[in-house]
């Protein structure tokens, strides 16, 4: 087995669980590659944990074992997959949804992985060359533990080799419907890199429905196929969908289709969302509810966006166009910003513009995205709601 040394005074983060292994933490390796597995060790050649190399833009590799004498092979991720399948009971049993993860990376043992149910239909999500090379052995462990009708898979690295797309069983027609929370939405697991929905966000979504929709206006921006306004429609006053990407007009006008709801009674914009700022000014629109769940990073034509240089900015925006008493949907999937920091620049941005404000709730990732307990990236989602008094 090769092996990597950590470098002296490092040795406590690893002992203490933590799963990523950081390029900057080693001392010297053993010339490792993609899919390696290595024993990390001392600078006294101490055993401290097996990992395996796969690089991703925040670290090198994950941790797999504690144990010396583990095996990683196919009874390995078995054990790991039945653990994570009994976890997950709970959302087989309740009525109204049936997509959730399955397997949610180092919170169940392995990063760089993860398997999403959609109704029946897996998706594996490899976040790397290195947990790619270990591609059979997982499957094999797949099939044995997860009841499916079909098995897709996408690729979160760069390999113009090597294609997702269909791996296996009774492939459906895309899209498929699926429900949550008594919602329905179009998915498509075999047209590039996104599904049609962020299952992460089930739970906020349905605290969006049933306390800040209620014969509200709605405004839903960088609303991607509309999964906000949707389950919004149903109680709401009206809602509109703003999204850069001419793609998520017909996108979300499906998604109210199947909904029972006539997408022209629902007002639908392709504009980028500080041009929707000025042009809702200009036409003295205001909205009773604003969400607000942008990509860590973008680029169009004319800018950048950047959730951790930029986000004051969209809630300075949007603060022109809030109705009085009304409430701001705020929500980041940037895993390199902490809650802490979040919530600072929520409160920074308010009180700078003047805002009475009270934080009426605030969400993280739903149980089915297990998160690991030494590290805290892994809760990545935020979401805020905040109104003013």
């Amino acid at each position: 087995m090769k092996t990597a040394t950590v470098n002296k005074g490092k040795e406590t983060k690893y002992l203490n669980q933590y799963p990523l292994i950081e390029e900057d933490d080693l001392y010297a390796h053993d010339h490792l590659k993609e899919g390696d597995l290595f024993y990390l060790v001392n600078d006294s050649g101490q055993y401290i944990a097996t990992a395996y190399l796969g690089r991703q833009h925040k670290g090198i590799g994950w941790v797999l074992s504690y144990d010396k004498d583990t095996d990683i092979n196919v009874s390995f991720f078995e054990a790991l997959f039945t653990a994570a399948l009994e976890n997950r009971q709970y959302f087989y049993q309740i009525e109204g949804t049936n997509a959730f993860r399955l397997f949610n990376s180092e919170g169940d043992g392995v990063g760089g992985l993860t398997i999403d149910n959609y109704d029946g239909h897996l998706l594996i999500q490899w976040y790397s060359k290195g947990i790619y090379k270990f591609r059979y052995t997982i499957l094999e462990a797949v099939k044995r533990v997860f009841d499916y009708t079909s098995i897709y898979e996408k690729m979160r690295f760069k390999d113009k080799a090597i294609t997702g797309g269909f791996v296996e069983g009774e492939a459906p027609a895309f899209p498929i419907v699926i429900e949550e929370n008594f919602t329905y939405y179009n998915v498509d697991l075999d047209d590039g890199p996104m599904t049609g929905i962020f299952l992460d966000q089930k739970e906020v979504r349905k605290k969006l429905r049933d306390q800040f929709s209620a014969d509200r206006d709605i405004l839903n921006l960088f609303s991607y196929t509309g999964a906000f306004s949707v389950i919004a429609a149903e109680d709401a006053q009206s809602t509109t969908s703003v999204d850069l990407a001419n793609r998520s007009r017909a996108l979300t006008e499906d998604n109210f289709g199947l909904n029972g709801i006539d997408p022209k009674s629902q007002y639908i914009y392709v504009m980028d969302t500080f041009d929707y700022y000025n042009y809702a000014s200009r036409h003295h629109k205001v909205y009773d509810t604003i969400v607000i769940d942008p990509p860590s990073f973008a680029r169009n034509k004319n800018k950048t966006f950047s959730v951790l240089k930029d986000y004051d900015k969209l809630i300075e925006g949007a603060l022109d166009i809030l109705a009085p008493q009304g409430t701001l949907l705020l929500c980041t999937n940037h895993s390199g910003l902490s809650l802490k920091s979040f919530k600072n620049t929520v409160k920074r941005t308010l009180d700078e513009a003047g805002m009475d404000y009270e934080i009426n709730e605030v969400m993280g990732l739903p149980k089915d995205f297990k998160t690991h307990p030494h590290y805290k990236p892994s809760k990545y989602l935020k979401a805020i709601f905040v109104t003013m008094n």
